[in-house]
Protein backbone atom coordinates (compact mmCIF):
# COMPACT_ATOMS: atom_id res chain seq x y z
CA UNK A 1 0.00 0.00 0.00
CA UNK A 2 1.19 3.16 -1.10
CA UNK A 3 0.65 5.38 2.31
CA UNK A 4 -0.89 9.51 1.41
CA UNK A 5 -1.99 12.24 4.05
CA UNK A 6 -3.59 15.18 2.69
CA UNK A 7 -3.10 18.30 5.54
CA UNK A 8 -5.75 20.56 4.57
CA UNK A 9 -5.82 22.51 7.51
CA UNK A 10 -3.43 23.31 10.39
CA UNK A 11 -4.47 26.03 13.12
CA UNK A 12 -4.32 26.44 16.82
CA UNK A 13 -7.58 26.23 18.51
CA UNK A 14 -6.11 26.90 22.09
CA UNK A 15 -3.20 27.94 23.43
CA UNK A 16 -2.45 27.87 26.80
CA UNK A 17 0.05 26.29 29.05
CA UNK A 18 -0.44 23.26 26.30
CA UNK A 19 -1.48 23.76 22.77
CA UNK A 20 -4.81 22.39 21.01
CA UNK A 21 -4.20 22.44 17.10
CA UNK A 22 -7.28 21.73 14.72
CA UNK A 23 -6.45 19.60 11.95
CA UNK A 24 -8.17 18.47 8.94
CA UNK A 25 -6.97 15.64 6.59
CA UNK A 26 -7.49 12.97 4.61
CA UNK A 27 -5.22 9.69 4.20
CA UNK A 28 -5.24 6.57 1.82
CA UNK A 29 -7.46 3.47 2.58
CA UNK A 30 -6.27 -0.10 2.59
CA UNK A 31 -8.28 -0.62 0.21
CA UNK A 32 -7.77 2.10 -2.19
CA UNK A 33 -8.92 5.64 -2.30
CA UNK A 34 -8.82 8.02 0.13
CA UNK A 35 -10.89 8.82 2.89
CA UNK A 36 -12.96 11.64 3.30
CA UNK A 37 -11.65 14.79 5.23
CA UNK A 38 -11.12 14.20 9.02
CA UNK A 39 -11.42 17.15 11.56
CA UNK A 40 -9.43 16.35 14.91
CA UNK A 41 -8.22 18.28 17.72
CA UNK A 42 -4.90 17.20 18.88
CA UNK A 43 -3.10 17.93 22.09
CA UNK A 44 0.06 20.10 22.08
CA UNK A 45 1.54 18.27 24.81
CA UNK A 46 5.16 18.12 23.09
CA UNK A 47 7.85 15.59 24.08
CA UNK A 48 9.01 14.98 27.37
CA UNK A 49 11.73 12.58 29.59
CA UNK A 50 11.15 9.94 31.74
CA UNK A 51 13.76 7.99 34.10
CA UNK A 52 13.35 4.73 36.21
CA UNK A 53 15.54 5.08 39.24
CA UNK A 54 16.55 1.32 40.53
CA UNK A 55 19.31 0.41 42.87
CA UNK A 56 20.12 -3.10 42.12
CA UNK A 57 22.22 -3.55 45.05
CA UNK A 58 19.10 -2.88 47.71
CA UNK A 59 16.78 -4.54 45.19
CA UNK A 60 14.56 -1.77 45.28
CA UNK A 61 13.38 1.10 42.66
CA UNK A 62 12.32 4.95 43.27
CA UNK A 63 9.11 5.96 41.98
CA UNK A 64 7.84 9.73 42.83
CA UNK A 65 4.44 10.58 44.24
CA UNK A 66 2.11 13.77 43.22
CA UNK A 67 -0.98 15.20 42.99
CA UNK A 68 -1.27 15.50 38.92
CA UNK A 69 -3.78 17.39 37.14
CA UNK A 70 -5.20 15.02 35.35
CA UNK A 71 -6.64 13.04 37.95
CA UNK A 72 -7.94 15.39 40.08
CA UNK A 73 -11.70 15.98 38.69
CA UNK A 74 -12.28 11.47 38.33
CA UNK A 75 -10.78 11.72 42.16
CA UNK A 76 -13.55 14.52 42.89
CA UNK A 77 -16.07 12.59 41.27
CA UNK A 78 -15.27 9.55 42.85
CA UNK A 79 -15.12 11.01 46.28
CA UNK A 80 -11.72 9.19 47.01
CA UNK A 81 -9.22 12.10 46.93
CA UNK A 82 -6.12 10.43 47.24
CA UNK A 83 -6.71 8.85 43.87
CA UNK A 84 -5.35 12.18 42.57
CA UNK A 85 -1.38 11.27 43.70
CA UNK A 86 0.17 8.84 41.28
CA UNK A 87 3.27 7.18 41.53
CA UNK A 88 5.26 7.36 38.83
CA UNK A 89 9.10 7.43 37.18
CA UNK A 90 10.75 10.97 37.34
CA UNK A 91 9.41 12.61 34.18
CA UNK A 92 9.14 16.59 32.70
CA UNK A 93 8.91 18.24 29.83
CA UNK A 94 12.01 18.75 27.33
CA UNK A 95 12.56 22.05 27.52
CA UNK A 96 13.96 24.12 23.71
CA UNK A 97 17.45 23.65 23.45
CA UNK A 98 17.85 20.42 25.21
CA UNK A 99 18.13 16.78 24.23
CA UNK A 100 16.38 14.01 25.53
CA UNK A 101 19.29 12.81 27.65
CA UNK A 102 19.63 16.39 29.01
CA UNK A 103 15.98 16.63 29.83
CA UNK A 104 16.21 12.83 31.55
CA UNK A 105 19.55 14.62 33.65
CA UNK A 106 17.42 17.78 35.09
CA UNK A 107 14.19 15.74 36.00
CA UNK A 108 16.31 13.75 38.37
CA UNK A 109 18.47 16.44 39.79
CA UNK A 110 14.91 18.35 40.40
CA UNK A 111 12.14 15.60 41.23
CA UNK A 112 14.62 13.35 43.04
CA UNK A 113 17.80 15.44 44.40
CA UNK A 114 20.48 13.21 42.56
CA UNK A 115 23.34 14.44 39.87
CA UNK A 116 23.73 11.74 37.05
CA UNK A 117 26.06 12.00 34.59
CA UNK A 118 24.23 9.15 32.05
CA UNK A 119 21.17 7.34 31.44
CA UNK A 120 20.44 4.32 30.05
CA UNK A 121 18.30 4.75 27.22
CA UNK A 122 15.28 2.08 26.56
CA UNK A 123 12.63 3.70 24.48
CA UNK A 124 10.63 6.13 22.60
CA UNK A 125 6.75 5.99 22.28
CA UNK A 126 3.29 8.04 21.93
CA UNK A 127 1.61 7.22 24.88
CA UNK A 128 -1.78 8.68 23.39
CA UNK A 129 -1.58 9.00 19.60
CA UNK A 130 -5.47 9.39 19.09
CA UNK A 131 -5.70 12.78 20.61
CA UNK A 132 -1.90 13.77 21.40
CA UNK A 133 0.92 14.46 19.59
CA UNK A 134 3.41 13.57 22.86
CA UNK A 135 6.43 11.65 22.49
CA UNK A 136 7.85 10.46 25.83
CA UNK A 137 11.74 9.41 25.92
CA UNK A 138 12.12 6.21 28.56
CA UNK A 139 15.51 6.23 30.17
CA UNK A 140 16.29 4.26 33.42
CA UNK A 141 19.44 4.99 35.57
CA UNK A 142 21.39 2.78 38.28
CA UNK A 143 21.53 4.71 41.82
CA UNK A 144 22.00 4.41 45.24
CA UNK A 145 18.49 4.74 47.32
CA UNK A 146 20.26 5.41 50.48
CA UNK A 147 20.97 9.06 48.92
CA UNK A 148 17.29 9.62 48.17
CA UNK A 149 15.14 12.44 50.05
CA UNK A 150 12.06 11.80 51.56
CA UNK A 151 10.63 15.40 49.57
CA UNK A 152 12.29 16.92 46.78
CA UNK A 153 10.34 19.36 43.57
CA UNK A 154 10.57 22.79 42.78
CA UNK A 155 8.47 25.12 44.53
CA UNK A 156 8.52 27.94 41.55
CA UNK A 157 6.96 24.99 39.88
CA UNK A 158 4.53 23.93 42.60
CA UNK A 159 5.95 20.26 42.82
CA UNK A 160 5.47 18.76 45.81
CA UNK A 161 6.81 15.65 45.54
CA UNK A 162 7.39 12.33 47.60
CA UNK A 163 9.83 9.84 47.15
CA UNK A 164 8.09 6.28 47.65
CA UNK A 165 11.15 3.44 47.63
CA UNK A 166 9.32 -0.14 47.04
CA UNK A 167 11.20 -3.60 46.79
CA UNK A 168 11.82 -5.33 43.62
CA UNK A 169 9.38 -8.00 44.85
CA UNK A 170 6.27 -5.65 46.33
CA UNK A 171 6.93 -3.55 42.93
CA UNK A 172 6.49 -6.78 41.01
CA UNK A 173 3.12 -8.01 42.46
CA UNK A 174 1.78 -4.02 42.08
CA UNK A 175 2.46 -4.72 38.24
CA UNK A 176 1.37 -7.96 37.78
CA UNK A 177 -1.63 -6.98 40.28
CA UNK A 178 -2.77 -4.08 38.31
CA UNK A 179 -2.18 -1.60 41.22
CA UNK A 180 0.10 0.96 39.11
CA UNK A 181 -2.63 3.54 36.91
CA UNK A 182 0.25 5.16 35.13
CA UNK A 183 1.28 3.73 31.55
CA UNK A 184 5.22 5.12 32.06
CA UNK A 185 5.33 3.59 35.45
CA UNK A 186 3.77 -0.62 33.36
CA UNK A 187 6.24 0.02 31.15
CA UNK A 188 9.53 1.41 32.89
CA UNK A 189 8.59 -2.05 35.39
CA UNK A 190 8.13 -3.91 32.48
CA UNK A 191 11.49 -3.65 31.40
CA UNK A 192 13.00 -3.61 34.55
CA UNK A 193 11.50 -7.15 35.06
CA UNK A 194 11.37 -8.46 32.07
CA UNK A 195 14.42 -7.39 30.20
CA UNK A 196 16.96 -5.71 32.28
CA UNK A 197 16.79 -8.17 35.18
CA UNK A 198 16.12 -11.46 33.30
CA UNK A 199 19.80 -12.27 31.95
Amino acid sequence: MDKRIELNESAAAFQGFFQIRRLKFRHSLYRGGMTPEIEREVFGRGQASVVLLYDSQAEEIALIEQCRAGAVERALRQNKIEKAWLLEPVAGMIDLGETPLEAGIREVREEAGLHVDDLEYISKFYPSPGGSDEILHLFAVEINVSHLPEFSGLEEDHEDIKIVRLSFAQAKQMMLGGQFNVATTFIALQWLFFQKLAH
